[in-house]
């Protein structure tokens, strides 16, 4: 039996739930173990206390949320975190452009843009005193790429809030490189840095919904209907007609925001965040899709 194997049905044990067959395990075991070192090859990583971070970080040890996991990506973020020798370097080749881009588009100084890039860095693979690299946060669920665009996004706009002598109008311009029409520099970002994943999530949520509900947010949003109008050219009262618009929109918006969330594994407060980003985009993106 497996290292891997023995270890998820320990968790089981412990957590009180019927393993899956051994011999299914070893299956995604070998296959989880093949991919994740065929992928970073010349990382020397201790196998023993990979599997073990991979079964803590996992949301339940079971067969299905194995093969669920971003093992490469995982591999790589742990081995980041555990200074192996070539991690960061590996790392740096594939994702260090996130980073850069996100500094351009902030126009920050060359110094301040430095000082940001060095304390990203340090954050992400070296942590404090009592916080551990912020790479091992990752959990594998969604992948590595969009998880660290949403770190890089927050860790930026912390230090924005962090100066303080930086009026909000040209927090705004950093952030956007023009004046924002409204006091929200922060969603205007959020659409910068989230706006492959949102657009993603957002038409495949869109396929999803029953025609009912499809023709009904087109109705209203792309052709510009009142639900007044709805509720003649169905033949239902205005109340019932507006009830059931404000329930496809729900169902739009909360579909939206499930998959972006299962995609970035987002924090409470960036779900909170990403709700609003999905709130003030469902009628432009309604009119583009529908």
């Amino acid at each position: 039996m497996s290292d891997l194997v023995r270890l998820l049905q320990e968790a089981c044990a412990r957590a009180g739930r019927v393993p899956d067959p051994a011999d299914r395990l070893e299956v995604l075991a070998a296959t989880a173990t093949d991919r994740a070192r065929g992928a970073w090859p010349e990382l020397d990583v201790d196998l023993r206390t990979f599997y073990q971070h991979l079964v803590t970080v996992m949301a339940e040890p079971s067969a299905a949320e194995l093969e669920k996991v971003a093992i490469e990506d995982l591999y790589l973020a742990f081995a980041c975190g555990h200074g192996i020798a070539g991690a960061v370097q590996a790392f740096d080749r594939e994702y260090a452009r996130e980073l850069e881009i996100a500094l351009t588009k902030m126009r920050l100084p060359p110094d301040r843009a430095s000082d940001a890039r060095q304390d990203i860095r340090e954050r992400l693979f070296v942590g404090f005193a009592k916080s551990p690299p912020q790479i091992l946060r990752y959990s594998g669920t969604g992948r590595l790429r969009p998880w660290f665009r949403v770190t890089v996004a927050h860790a930026l706009m912390d230090d924005l809030r962090r100066q303080k002598n930086v009026p909000r109008s040209d927090q705004e311009e950093a952030i956007l490189g023009v004046p924002a029409p409204e006091p929200e520099p922060e969603l205007e970002y959020l659409k910068t840095l989230y706006g492959s994943e949102f657009r993603t999530a957002f038409e495949e949520t869109v396929h999803a919904l029953d025609p009912e509900d499809r023709n009904l947010l087109r109705m209203h949003y792309a052709r510009g209907l009142t639900t007044a109008q709805i509720a003649c050219a169905f033949g239902v009262h205005r109340a019932t007609a507006a009830r059931q618009v404000a329930r496809a929109r729900d169902r739009l918006a909360q579909g939206t925001r499930d998959r972006m969330k299962q995609r970035l594994r987002l924090t409470t407060r960036e779900q909170e965040s990403v709700l609003r980003l999905i709130e003030s985009q469902i009628h432009v993106s309604i009119q583009r899709l529908l």
